[in-house]
């Protein structure tokens, strides 16, 4: 059973033993430095599972996204009576709550149950329908416009406004779709009518109504579908196909929109228009270099008082890098980098097709995503709008992102819980692993039909 837990140990707890009762004429004779000994500290180890580790890691950037977003919201202005209050009960926290409640429900949760008896009725295939249906609501009139984008929709209760992303809801929905579809669909997704072009249909289209708005989602959505398409045993040639169509939609999407176009030729050179397209990327860059390695201290950040645009969603890393400098910006990579080594070794681990493409796939789109917003704030990639996962300011993002983590976390936990039943000959009495090595076994044979 050692193999089945990471090589990670921390210490665990201290103890202090008590030094042995001695009579009252040996106790003359004891001497100083036999005095000094008489506690002993003894450390034990503790060995975390990567489902856990995944846990601490997504805890801490859910904090670090709280922290970061209420210093980016403070302001200068009267002080209010029930300051504490709205610094508690406020919405990121509420988000942040939904998000663990989540987390642990899925945790908890038998991943293999999203199988369903029929690719149709599955969990993951009415996502998918719900996702492109909210995602074309998008662009009608329901749609909200915020900044200038118009990816919301909102929903009024009373004096609230409860907004809603689609598009996060399409990605993961793709993610779970795509590794459902490899189960049912067995073999025939090595078919190029009969697998690919219908997968392709939905991913094509679930693309198209994103990038209308968001190209960076769009983009990040389409890679990692690819990738899972290739895992999942699409032929490499049927994916080498939409390369060329690709490279068109890439074209008209990006220089026939004129303030994409202008931040692919500004990016390099942001101070040939320091007040137009090379505004976002200066002021990103002079976060930076403000912050140095200790940073100016939290709550201390200067470019959030109406410098740095969108300083709690795509710019959040920035406000990290000013105000907990190199040191704060590391912290969070390495937290990510933890992440992404545990959700690899639970895809590696898994026993099933179905826990591999969904560990790889939401490990993948955390991962990729993550990359995308640095690249995009230290202005190695063109500007565009793509949020740091947990940490930038939004409930869609933060709440599904958690429960992404929470399904990878469940692949890991059901995995060892059956691991340790085949290690004890099989007489467990978890009800839990019964009923998912049954739906393991029944799409299995979807998947041989």
């Amino acid at each position: 059973m050692a193999g089945l837990r990471n090589p990670i140990n921390w210490p665990s707890r201290v103890t202090w033993a008590k030094g042995r009762a001695a009579s009252a004429e040996s106790q003359s004779e004891i001497s100083i430095s036999q005095a000094s000994r008489r506690f002993s500290v003894q450390l034990s180890p503790v060995t975390l599972t990567y489902d856990q580790l995944m846990l601490a890691a997504c805890m801490a950037l859910l904090g670090i996204g709280l922290l970061m977003t209420q210093s980016a919201d403070a302001r200068i202005g009267l002080m209010v009576h029930n300051w504490f209050v709205r610094l508690v009960m406020n919405v990121e926290v509420i988000h942040a709550f939904l998000a663990m409640v989540l987390l642990i429900f899925l945790w908890r949760f038998d991943y293999r149950r999203l199988i369903g008896r029929r690719l149709a009725l599955s969990i993951p295939s009415v996502l998918v329908v719900l996702s492109v249906i909210c995602l074309a609501l998008v662009l009608t009139r329901l749609g909200t416009d915020i900044n200038g984008a118009k990816r919301w929709l909102m929903l009024r209760v009373g004096s609230h406004a409860l907004s809603f992303e689609p598009s996060e809801l399409a990605k993961w929905s793709l993610v779970l779709f795509i590794s459902v579809y490899a189960v049912h669909r067995g073999q025939q997704i090595r078919s190029f009518w009969k697998g690919f072009v219908p997968l392709m249909a939905i991913v094509g289209a679930t693309s198209a109504l994103i990038l209308k708005e968001d190209f960076g989602t769009a983009a990040l959505v389409a890679g990692i579908s690819v990738l899972l398409m290739l895992m999942a045993g699409c032929r490499w040639w049927h994916i080498a196909m939409l390369l060329p169509p690709a490279l068109v939609v890439l074209y008209f999407a990006v220089w026939h929109v004129p303030y994409r176009r202008e931040r692919l030729l500004i990016f390099m050179h942001p101070h040939m228009d320091p007040k137009g397209a090379g505004y976002n990327p200066i002021q990103s860059l002079l976060s930076f270099a403000s912050g140095g390695f200790w940073g100016r201290g939290l709550g201390d950040g200067i470019q959030k008082m109406g410098y740095l645009p969108e300083d709690n969603t795509d710019f959040i890393f920035s406000l990290i890098a000013e105000e907990l400098g190199f040191f704060g910006c590391m912290m969070v990579i390495l937290l990510y980098l933890s992440l992404l080594f545990s959700g690899w070794q639970v895809a590696r681990r898994s026993q099933d097709l179905f826990g591999k493409l969904l560990a790889f796939g939401c490990t993948a789109m955390i991962g990729l995503q993550a990359a995308m917003n640095i690249a995009v704030v230290t202005v190695t990639v063109p500007t565009k709008g793509i949020a740091l996962p947990l940490i930038s300011s939004g409930g869609t993002g933060w709440i599904l992102t958690a429960g992404a983590i929470g399904l990878v976390m469940s692949v890991e936990r059901v995995n060892r819980l059956e691991a340790g039943d085949r290690g004890s000959g099989g007489k467990s009495s978890s009800r839990g692993s019964s009923r998912g090595l049954s739906l393991v076994e029944k799409s299995a044979g979807i998947g041989a039909s």
